[in-house]
Protein backbone atom coordinates (compact mmCIF):
# COMPACT_ATOMS: atom_id res chain seq x y z
CA UNK A 1 0.00 0.00 0.00
CA UNK A 2 3.05 2.25 0.80
CA UNK A 3 5.45 3.13 -2.04
CA UNK A 4 8.85 1.48 -0.15
CA UNK A 5 9.18 0.60 3.49
CA UNK A 6 10.43 4.21 4.37
CA UNK A 7 8.79 5.17 7.29
CA UNK A 8 6.01 8.30 5.96
CA UNK A 9 4.73 11.23 8.27
CA UNK A 10 1.52 12.24 6.94
CA UNK A 11 0.19 15.73 8.39
CA UNK A 12 -3.38 16.20 9.08
CA UNK A 13 -5.42 19.24 8.73
CA UNK A 14 -8.15 19.87 11.50
CA UNK A 15 -7.46 16.59 13.33
CA UNK A 16 -8.75 18.61 16.98
CA UNK A 17 -11.81 18.09 15.96
CA UNK A 18 -11.61 13.71 15.65
CA UNK A 19 -10.87 13.76 19.58
CA UNK A 20 -8.12 11.28 19.37
CA UNK A 21 -6.05 10.16 22.62
CA UNK A 22 -2.37 9.25 23.13
CA UNK A 23 -2.02 5.47 22.66
CA UNK A 24 -5.55 4.74 20.71
CA UNK A 25 -5.69 2.97 16.80
CA UNK A 26 -7.56 4.45 14.28
CA UNK A 27 -8.01 3.37 10.87
CA UNK A 28 -7.22 5.75 8.32
CA UNK A 29 -8.47 5.38 4.52
CA UNK A 30 -6.39 7.23 1.89
CA UNK A 31 -8.81 8.40 -0.50
CA UNK A 32 -7.22 10.22 -3.27
CA UNK A 33 -4.46 12.74 -4.17
CA UNK A 34 -5.61 16.46 -4.35
CA UNK A 35 -2.10 18.31 -5.91
CA UNK A 36 1.42 17.54 -5.63
CA UNK A 37 2.17 16.30 -1.88
CA UNK A 38 -1.74 16.79 -0.06
CA UNK A 39 -3.98 13.75 -0.38
CA UNK A 40 -7.69 13.48 1.25
CA UNK A 41 -7.94 11.25 3.74
CA UNK A 42 -10.82 9.47 5.49
CA UNK A 43 -10.82 9.07 9.58
CA UNK A 44 -13.72 7.70 11.79
CA UNK A 45 -16.32 9.14 9.00
CA UNK A 46 -14.83 12.37 8.50
CA UNK A 47 -12.48 13.58 5.23
CA UNK A 48 -9.79 15.55 6.17
CA UNK A 49 -6.69 17.02 3.79
CA UNK A 50 -3.44 15.70 4.51
CA UNK A 51 0.22 16.12 3.38
CA UNK A 52 2.43 13.56 2.65
CA UNK A 53 6.27 13.44 2.40
CA UNK A 54 6.09 9.86 0.16
CA UNK A 55 3.28 8.76 -2.75
CA UNK A 56 0.78 7.45 -0.55
CA UNK A 57 -1.76 4.36 -2.36
CA UNK A 58 -5.70 5.75 -3.06
CA UNK A 59 -7.91 3.55 -1.72
CA UNK A 60 -5.42 1.68 0.61
CA UNK A 61 -6.59 1.44 4.33
CA UNK A 62 -4.18 1.98 7.09
CA UNK A 63 -3.99 0.98 10.86
CA UNK A 64 -1.84 4.21 12.70
CA UNK A 65 -1.57 4.80 16.12
CA UNK A 66 -1.99 8.48 18.46
CA UNK A 67 0.74 10.08 20.06
CA UNK A 68 1.86 13.26 20.47
CA UNK A 69 4.67 15.29 19.73
CA UNK A 70 5.72 19.03 20.14
CA UNK A 71 2.30 19.03 21.14
CA UNK A 72 0.91 18.01 18.00
CA UNK A 73 -0.96 14.95 17.26
CA UNK A 74 1.34 12.45 15.77
CA UNK A 75 -0.50 9.12 14.10
CA UNK A 76 2.50 6.63 13.57
CA UNK A 77 1.00 4.04 11.40
CA UNK A 78 2.26 0.43 11.95
CA UNK A 79 4.37 -1.65 9.61
CA UNK A 80 2.80 -4.78 11.50
CA UNK A 81 -0.82 -4.65 12.32
CA UNK A 82 -1.83 -7.74 13.28
CA UNK A 83 0.38 -7.87 16.55
CA UNK A 84 -0.63 -4.19 17.23
CA UNK A 85 -4.02 -5.89 17.59
CA UNK A 86 -2.99 -8.56 19.48
CA UNK A 87 -1.30 -6.04 21.93
CA UNK A 88 -4.52 -3.98 22.38
CA UNK A 89 -6.68 -7.10 22.83
CA UNK A 90 -4.08 -7.94 25.79
CA UNK A 91 -4.15 -3.98 27.48
CA UNK A 92 -7.82 -4.11 27.18
CA UNK A 93 -8.17 -7.43 28.87
CA UNK A 94 -9.81 -9.52 25.78
CA UNK A 95 -8.72 -13.11 24.53
CA UNK A 96 -5.63 -12.56 22.20
CA UNK A 97 -6.79 -14.68 19.72
CA UNK A 98 -7.85 -14.50 15.97
CA UNK A 99 -11.30 -14.05 16.41
CA UNK A 100 -10.75 -11.09 18.42
CA UNK A 101 -8.36 -9.98 15.95
CA UNK A 102 -11.18 -10.38 13.27
CA UNK A 103 -13.20 -8.23 15.85
CA UNK A 104 -10.74 -5.32 16.17
CA UNK A 105 -9.98 -5.21 12.85
CA UNK A 106 -13.89 -4.83 11.90
CA UNK A 107 -14.32 -2.10 14.20
CA UNK A 108 -11.26 -0.16 12.47
CA UNK A 109 -12.35 -0.75 9.28
CA UNK A 110 -16.02 0.80 10.35
CA UNK A 111 -14.01 3.95 12.74
CA UNK A 112 -15.92 2.66 15.00
CA UNK A 113 -13.87 3.41 18.45
CA UNK A 114 -12.63 0.28 20.09
CA UNK A 115 -14.28 -0.25 23.55
CA UNK A 116 -13.24 -3.53 25.33
CA UNK A 117 -17.60 -3.61 26.22
CA UNK A 118 -18.61 -3.72 22.92
CA UNK A 119 -15.77 -6.09 21.58
CA UNK A 120 -17.14 -8.18 24.05
CA UNK A 121 -20.33 -8.25 23.25
CA UNK A 122 -19.46 -8.91 19.26
CA UNK A 123 -17.52 -11.85 20.45
CA UNK A 124 -20.57 -13.30 22.67
CA UNK A 125 -22.75 -13.05 19.97
CA UNK A 126 -20.66 -14.75 17.58
CA UNK A 127 -19.36 -17.44 20.17
CA UNK A 128 -23.39 -17.99 21.23
CA UNK A 129 -24.38 -18.56 17.07
CA UNK A 130 -21.28 -20.56 16.54
CA UNK A 131 -20.45 -17.69 13.83
CA UNK A 132 -16.72 -17.29 11.89
CA UNK A 133 -16.15 -13.76 12.79
CA UNK A 134 -13.94 -13.74 9.76
CA UNK A 135 -17.35 -13.33 8.04
CA UNK A 136 -19.90 -11.96 10.77
CA UNK A 137 -17.45 -9.77 12.52
CA UNK A 138 -18.18 -6.68 10.07
CA UNK A 139 -22.15 -7.77 9.78
CA UNK A 140 -22.19 -7.48 14.02
CA UNK A 141 -20.44 -4.70 13.73
CA UNK A 142 -22.17 -2.88 11.25
CA UNK A 143 -25.54 -3.81 13.56
CA UNK A 144 -23.34 -1.30 16.59
CA UNK A 145 -23.21 1.53 13.22
CA UNK A 146 -26.74 1.67 13.20
CA UNK A 147 -27.30 2.03 17.09
CA UNK A 148 -28.98 -1.37 17.51
CA UNK A 149 -28.30 -3.33 20.30
CA UNK A 150 -27.21 -6.47 19.96
CA UNK A 151 -29.03 -7.78 22.94
CA UNK A 152 -32.51 -7.16 21.14
CA UNK A 153 -34.43 -10.16 20.60
CA UNK A 154 -34.53 -10.11 17.07
CA UNK A 155 -30.73 -9.16 16.74
CA UNK A 156 -30.57 -13.11 16.23
CA UNK A 157 -32.47 -13.84 12.65
CA UNK A 158 -31.25 -10.14 11.28
CA UNK A 159 -27.96 -11.36 11.54
CA UNK A 160 -29.10 -14.91 10.03
CA UNK A 161 -30.32 -12.81 7.07
CA UNK A 162 -27.37 -10.49 6.55
CA UNK A 163 -25.01 -13.20 6.17
CA UNK A 164 -27.42 -16.08 4.89
CA UNK A 165 -25.87 -18.65 3.06
CA UNK A 166 -22.73 -17.81 4.88
CA UNK A 167 -23.12 -21.10 7.24
CA UNK A 168 -21.90 -22.04 10.36
CA UNK A 169 -18.31 -22.70 9.23
CA UNK A 170 -16.96 -25.21 6.62
CA UNK A 171 -14.56 -27.80 6.80
CA UNK A 172 -11.62 -27.55 4.00
CA UNK A 173 -12.62 -28.17 0.89
CA UNK A 174 -16.18 -26.20 1.66
CA UNK A 175 -18.31 -28.81 3.34
CA UNK A 176 -20.13 -27.31 6.03
CA UNK A 177 -19.75 -28.27 9.59
CA UNK A 178 -22.84 -29.17 11.89
CA UNK A 179 -25.33 -29.06 8.65
CA UNK A 180 -26.61 -25.38 8.13
CA UNK A 181 -25.86 -22.19 10.25
CA UNK A 182 -28.08 -21.82 13.54
CA UNK A 183 -31.65 -19.70 11.77
CA UNK A 184 -30.37 -20.42 8.40
CA UNK A 185 -33.52 -21.42 5.91
CA UNK A 186 -33.05 -24.71 4.55
CA UNK A 187 -36.20 -24.10 2.06
CA UNK A 188 -37.18 -21.31 -0.47
CA UNK A 189 -40.03 -20.79 1.38
CA UNK A 190 -38.47 -19.97 4.93
CA UNK A 191 -36.17 -17.12 3.33
CA UNK A 192 -39.88 -15.76 1.78
CA UNK A 193 -41.49 -16.04 5.81
CA UNK A 194 -38.70 -14.14 7.42
CA UNK A 195 -38.45 -11.14 4.75
CA UNK A 196 -42.13 -10.94 4.99
CA UNK A 197 -42.86 -11.67 8.64
CA UNK A 198 -42.91 -13.79 11.20
CA UNK A 199 -45.92 -16.30 11.91
CA UNK A 200 -46.37 -13.94 14.97
CA UNK A 201 -47.32 -11.05 12.59
CA UNK A 202 -44.17 -9.17 13.01
CA UNK A 203 -42.36 -7.85 10.27
CA UNK A 204 -38.64 -8.47 9.16
CA UNK A 205 -36.34 -6.09 10.59
CA UNK A 206 -33.99 -6.35 7.02
CA UNK A 207 -35.58 -2.94 5.61
CA UNK A 208 -35.64 -1.26 8.92
CA UNK A 209 -31.85 -2.15 8.97
CA UNK A 210 -31.30 -1.16 5.41
CA UNK A 211 -32.88 2.06 5.82
CA UNK A 212 -30.64 3.08 9.00
CA UNK A 213 -27.64 5.54 8.76
CA UNK A 214 -24.36 4.71 9.56
CA UNK A 215 -21.58 7.75 10.20
CA UNK A 216 -18.97 5.58 7.78
CA UNK A 217 -19.85 3.30 4.89
CA UNK A 218 -23.44 2.82 4.29
CA UNK A 219 -24.68 -0.83 2.96
CA UNK A 220 -27.79 -2.64 1.68
CA UNK A 221 -27.76 -6.07 2.16
CA UNK A 222 -30.27 -8.38 -0.34
CA UNK A 223 -30.56 -11.94 0.36
CA UNK A 224 -31.31 -14.29 -1.81
CA UNK A 225 -32.37 -17.97 -3.35
CA UNK A 226 -31.79 -19.10 -6.55
CA UNK A 227 -32.33 -22.94 -6.89
CA UNK A 228 -29.41 -24.62 -4.73
CA UNK A 229 -27.81 -21.28 -4.48
CA UNK A 230 -28.21 -18.82 -1.49
CA UNK A 231 -26.28 -15.68 -0.79
CA UNK A 232 -26.50 -11.96 -0.35
CA UNK A 233 -25.94 -9.03 -2.40
CA UNK A 234 -24.75 -5.97 -0.60
CA UNK A 235 -24.29 -2.70 -2.17
CA UNK A 236 -21.97 0.27 -0.89
CA UNK A 237 -24.25 3.49 -1.15
CA UNK A 238 -22.82 6.66 -2.78
CA UNK A 239 -24.17 10.22 -1.82
CA UNK A 240 -27.71 10.82 -2.78
CA UNK A 241 -28.01 10.52 -6.39
CA UNK A 242 -25.16 8.74 -6.86
CA UNK A 243 -24.44 5.27 -8.34
CA UNK A 244 -23.28 2.65 -5.57
CA UNK A 245 -19.63 2.77 -5.38
CA UNK A 246 -19.44 -1.55 -4.93
CA UNK A 247 -21.48 -4.58 -5.34
CA UNK A 248 -20.34 -7.82 -3.96
CA UNK A 249 -22.37 -10.76 -4.10
CA UNK A 250 -21.56 -14.01 -2.14
CA UNK A 251 -22.88 -17.41 -3.33
CA UNK A 252 -22.94 -20.94 -2.51
CA UNK A 253 -24.55 -24.54 -2.31
CA UNK A 254 -24.42 -26.83 0.30
CA UNK A 255 -21.76 -29.51 0.48
CA UNK A 256 -20.18 -27.06 -2.70
CA UNK A 257 -17.86 -23.96 -3.31
CA UNK A 258 -18.63 -21.08 -1.90
CA UNK A 259 -18.20 -18.02 -4.24
CA UNK A 260 -17.77 -13.84 -3.62
CA UNK A 261 -17.46 -11.91 -6.74
CA UNK A 262 -17.03 -7.95 -5.71
CA UNK A 263 -17.48 -5.74 -8.45
CA UNK A 264 -16.21 -1.81 -7.25
CA UNK A 265 -15.68 1.42 -9.49
CA UNK A 266 -11.07 1.64 -10.51
CA UNK A 267 -9.54 3.87 -8.21
CA UNK A 268 -7.90 7.04 -8.83
CA UNK A 269 -8.03 8.49 -12.55
CA UNK A 270 -9.42 5.19 -14.09
CA UNK A 271 -12.96 4.68 -15.62
CA UNK A 272 -15.10 2.02 -15.55
CA UNK A 273 -15.09 -0.90 -12.64
CA UNK A 274 -13.00 -4.11 -11.60
CA UNK A 275 -13.90 -7.44 -10.59
CA UNK A 276 -12.14 -10.06 -8.07
CA UNK A 277 -13.40 -13.17 -7.25
CA UNK A 278 -12.87 -15.29 -4.24
CA UNK A 279 -13.69 -19.19 -3.67
CA UNK A 280 -13.30 -21.33 -0.56
CA UNK A 281 -11.35 -23.83 -2.31
CA UNK A 282 -7.52 -23.21 -2.68
CA UNK A 283 -7.23 -24.67 -6.38
CA UNK A 284 -11.03 -24.84 -8.41
CA UNK A 285 -11.79 -27.66 -10.73
CA UNK A 286 -11.70 -26.84 -14.68
CA UNK A 287 -15.12 -26.26 -14.89
CA UNK A 288 -14.71 -23.00 -12.41
CA UNK A 289 -11.84 -21.75 -13.77
CA UNK A 290 -13.43 -22.17 -17.61
CA UNK A 291 -16.77 -20.24 -16.02
CA UNK A 292 -14.86 -17.95 -14.92
CA UNK A 293 -12.70 -17.16 -18.01
CA UNK A 294 -15.54 -16.66 -20.18
CA UNK A 295 -17.31 -14.58 -17.74
CA UNK A 296 -14.26 -12.29 -17.27
CA UNK A 297 -14.22 -12.69 -21.29
CA UNK A 298 -17.80 -10.85 -21.28
CA UNK A 299 -17.53 -8.20 -18.77
CA UNK A 300 -14.33 -6.71 -20.78
CA UNK A 301 -17.27 -5.81 -23.41
CA UNK A 302 -18.37 -4.02 -20.95
CA UNK A 303 -15.97 -2.05 -19.36
CA UNK A 304 -15.02 -4.59 -16.80
CA UNK A 305 -11.69 -5.29 -15.54
CA UNK A 306 -10.98 -8.83 -14.17
CA UNK A 307 -8.59 -9.89 -11.33
CA UNK A 308 -6.87 -12.90 -13.56
CA UNK A 309 -6.01 -14.59 -10.29
CA UNK A 310 -9.03 -16.58 -8.02
CA UNK A 311 -8.18 -15.57 -4.15
CA UNK A 312 -8.99 -17.52 -1.23
CA UNK A 313 -12.17 -16.89 0.51
CA UNK A 314 -10.30 -16.86 4.22
CA UNK A 315 -8.92 -13.91 3.10
CA UNK A 316 -11.81 -11.91 1.97
CA UNK A 317 -14.73 -10.52 4.76
CA UNK A 318 -17.78 -10.07 2.37
CA UNK A 319 -17.25 -6.16 2.72
CA UNK A 320 -13.08 -5.18 1.72
CA UNK A 321 -10.76 -6.78 -0.47
CA UNK A 322 -7.74 -7.95 1.46
CA UNK A 323 -5.35 -5.25 0.47
CA UNK A 324 -7.94 -2.66 1.75
CA UNK A 325 -8.25 -4.10 4.87
CA UNK A 326 -6.03 -3.33 8.50
CA UNK A 327 -4.41 -6.72 8.15
CA UNK A 328 -2.29 -5.22 6.43
CA UNK A 329 0.13 -2.65 5.60
CA UNK A 330 -0.22 0.70 7.22
CA UNK A 331 1.75 4.05 7.80
CA UNK A 332 3.38 6.95 10.09
CA UNK A 333 0.91 9.99 10.44
CA UNK A 334 1.56 13.35 11.54
CA UNK A 335 -1.00 16.03 11.79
Amino acid sequence: MLSGAVPISIRLQAAGALGLRTGELVSVQVLNRLAGDRWAVGIRGRVLPASAELPLTAGSRLLARAGREGGRLVLRVLDRPLPALRELALREGLPADKATEQILAAFLASGLKVQPGAVRQVRQLLDRLRLPAQRFARLAVQLLEKNIDLASPGVDGLLALLGYGEGAGRRKGGERRGGPAPGAPEAEGELRRRLEGSPGGEESPLPLYNHLRSAAEQWVVVPYRFGELAGTIRLLCGPAGAPARRLVLTSGAEGGERWSFVLARRQEAEQGYELHAFSDRASQPARSRESWRLLAQKLQNLGVKSDDTIRVDGDFDGFSLPWETVQYRGVDTVG
